[in-house]
């Protein structure tokens, strides 16, 4: 009787241990797999930070829309702000809360006009600090 109880303890403590050994396999799959997917997702956003930042200097994007678009990139980052590049965050503060799409479009024609005067100006002002901050936010992108 006690031979049995002992096979079937140590068979108890096999399957425990097979089956432990299992769920820690299946951990480290896990794991790699978020490490992959956090990886994919850091590419995509530089990728995307690459593309706005060489359209913004070559003329292809607004400035205005570049750094909207670069601040909803940076965030998710965590180590590059888009407040460390002050003429882009000067910029950013102007325009961030100036109406888009359907609520622009319902402003009167001499509301949008003085909102566009008001972020053009801006742009103007901050044009060349913007490029230079642009050229190095791609070299800290790499």
């Amino acid at each position: 009787m006690t031979t049995i109880l002992m096979i079937l303890g140590v068979a108890i403590l096999l399957a425990m241990t097979g089956y432990t050994i299992y769920i820690f396999a299946q951990l480290r799959k896990q794991k790699r797999l978020f490490e992959q997917a956090k990886q994919a997702r850091f590419d995509r956003l530089t990728e995307s930070i690459e593309i706005i930042g060489k359209a913004m200097l070559n003329g292809d994007c607004n400035h205005s829309e570049g750094v909207i678009r670069l601040k909803m990139l940076l965030d998710p980052l965590g180590k590059t702000r888009l407040n460390e590049y002050p003429a882009m965050w000067q910029l950013y503060q102007t325009v961030q809360d100036m109406p888009t799409h359907e609520a622009r479009s319902a402003l009167k024609k001499n509301e949008r006009m003085k909102l566009d005067l008001t972020r053009e100006a801006k742009e103007a002002e901050l044009e060349d600090d913007i490029k230079r901050e642009v050229s190095v936010l791609l070299a800290n992108i790499k």
